[in-house]
C-alpha cells in the first residue's frame, strides 16, 4: 500500500476518533465529570492524539520521532481503558500504571533511532496493547460492571482487541513485516479499518457503561432510584454530603469512623428468574431490615442498585462484623416474596478511618474491595460445595 493510502486512512480514523472522542468527553461533562468519566476521557484524548502523531510520521520521513508518542501513546490510551474499569469496580484506578508502560513503549520505539524504521517498538506496543485489552476485559468482567450489559458488550470488543493484538505480535516476529500474508491481515490498512469500527462500537459502548453506571450511582437528593421508594434512607449525593462533613468532624476530634456496605448479592438473577417486581421487593426489605437493625446513630445510605452504605463510630458494645452479621441474618429470614420463592443474601465490607484514611472516596473503595472479597469467597464456596455434591455416590 503506498504512503498516500496508508495517510488517508490515518486521517480518516482521526476524523473519526475526534468525533467519537468528543460526543463522549461532551457526554461526560454534561452528565458527570466523575473519576471514571476522566479516566476514560483520557483514553480519547490519547487515542486523538496517537492518530495525529501517526499522521505526521507517515507524512515526512524526517518526523520518525513521532512513532514514539504515538506508540506510546496507544498503550496509554488503552490502559486507560482497563484504569477507568477499576475504578468504576471502586478499586484503585492505578492510572500510572498505563502511562509508565507507555512512557516504556516510546523509549523502546526511540532507541534504533532512525535505522528503526516504521516498525520501531511496534512489537512492545502491540503486547501492551493485547496485555491492557486483556486486564480490562477481566475487570468488566467483575464486580459491579459485571451485572451490566452494555460492559459486557465492551469486554467482548477489548477481548478481540488483545486476540487480534496478539496475532499481530506473533505475526511481526514471525512472518516480518514485509510479508505479505502479514501486511493483507495484520498489517497497518488492517489495523486502521479494525479500529475505525472499534472506535464507533467502543464509543457507544462506553457511553451507554457510562449512562447505567450513573443510572445506579448517580447523584439523586432523594433514595427512589428506578422507582423504588425507600424511607429513612438517604440518597447517594445526601449520603455522600453527610459522610463527607462526619469526616470532617471525625477528624477535628480525632475519632475513629466505620463505614460498612452492604451488597445485595445476585439482585440480577432475581430480576431475571423472578421478575423486577421480586427485584425491587429484594431492596425494600434490606432497606427495611438494615434501617431498623443499624445502630441508632449510624448514617444510612444507599450507594447504588445493590449497595448500601452505614457510617458510624465505633460501637462501644458489638464489633462491626456483629452488626453486619445481625443485618445479614435479619435479611436472610425476611419473607421478602409472597410465595417466598427465595431469600435475599448479602455481602458485606468494612473501612475504618484509621486503616484507610479520613476521605470518603478511599473509605469506600477499601470497603468495596473487601465486599467484593466476601463475594468471592462465598462463589468459590458456593462452586466447591456443588462439586462436592455431585462427587458424592
Amino acid at each position: 500500500m503506498n504512503l498516500l493510502d496508508t495517510t488517508t486512512l490515518f486521517a480518516v480514523g482521526g476524523m473519526l476518533t475526534v468525533v467519537c472522542g468528543a460526543y463522549f468527553l461532551l457526554e461526560t461533562l454534561l452528565r458527570r465529570n466523575d473519576l471514571v468519566g476522566r479516566l476514560w476521557s483520557v483514553f480519547f484524548i490519547a487515542a486523538i492524539f496517537v492518530v495525529f502523531s501517526y499522521i505526521v510520521s507517515a507524512l515526512d520521513p524526517v518526523m520518525w520521532w513521532a512513532l514514539a508518542p504515538a506508540n506510546g501513546g496507544y498503550v496509554v490510551a488503552v490502559g486507560m481503558l482497563w484504569s477507568g474499569a477499576r475504578a468504576a469496580n471502586g478499586r484503585r484506578p492505578l492510572a500510572l500504571v498505563p502511562l509508565i508502560a507507555g512512557a516504556l513503549v516510546a523509549v523502546a520505539t526511540l532507541l534504533p533511532g532512525v535505522e528503526g524504521g516504521y516498525w520501531a517498538g511496534s512489537l512492545e506496543m502491540f503486547i501492551g496493547v493485547a496485555i491492557f485489552a486483556g486486564l480490562a476485559t477481566l475487570e468488566l468482567n467483575r464486580a459491579e460492571l459485571a451485572t451490566m450489559l452494555s460492559a459486557r458488550v465492551l469486554s467482548a470488543m477489548l477481548a478481540f482487541v488483545s486476540v487480534f493484538y496478539v496475532a499481530r505480535a506473533g505475526g511481526l516476529v514471525f512472518l516480518g513485516p514485509d510479508d505479505p500474508t502479514f501486511q493483507v491481515y495484520l498489517g497497518t490498512a488492517a489495523s486502521t479499518m479494525f479500529e475505525i469500527c472499534l472506535a464507533v462500537i467502543g464509543t457507544i459502548a462506553l457511553s451507554s457503561v457510562q449512562r447505567e453506571r450513573l443510572g445506579r450511582t448517580a447523584a439523586g437528593s432523594h433514595n427512589s432510584r428506578d422507582g423504588v421508594r425507600l424511607d429513612g434512607i438517604l440518597g447517594p449525593r445526601a449520603f455522600r454530603e453527610l459522610a463527607e462533613s462526619w469526616l470532617l468532624r471525625s477528624v477535628r476530634e480525632r475519632a475513629n469512623l466505620v463505614l460498612l456496605v452492604l451488597e445485595i448479592a445476585d439482585l440480577e438473577e432475581i430480576n431475571i428468574a423472578f421478575g423486577r417486581a421480586a427485584g425491587d421487593g429484594a431492596i425494600r426489605a434490606t432497606a427495611r431490615i438494615t434501617s431498623t437493625s443499624a445502630p441508632t446513630a449510624a448514617l444510612i445510605g444507599r450507594l447504588s442498585a445493590r449497595r448500601f452504605g452505614l457510617l458510624m463510630s465505633s460501637p462501644t458494645t458489638d464489633s462491626i462484623e456483629a452488626i453486619a452479621q445481625r443485618i445479614a441474618d435479619a435479611v436472610l429470614n425476611a419473607t421478602v416474596d409472597d410465595r417466598d420463592r427465595f431469600r435475599v443474601t448479602t455481602f458485606h465490607g468494612i473501612a475504618t478511618t484509621r486503616t484507610s484514611g479520613s476521605r470518603f472516596d478511599d473509605l469506600l473503595r477499601s470497603a468495596s474491595d473487601a465486599v467484593a472479597l466476601a463475594a468471592t469467597d462465598a462463589r468459590e464456596k458456593a462452586k466447591t460445595a456443588t462439586w462436592d455434591a455431585t462427587a458424592l455416590p
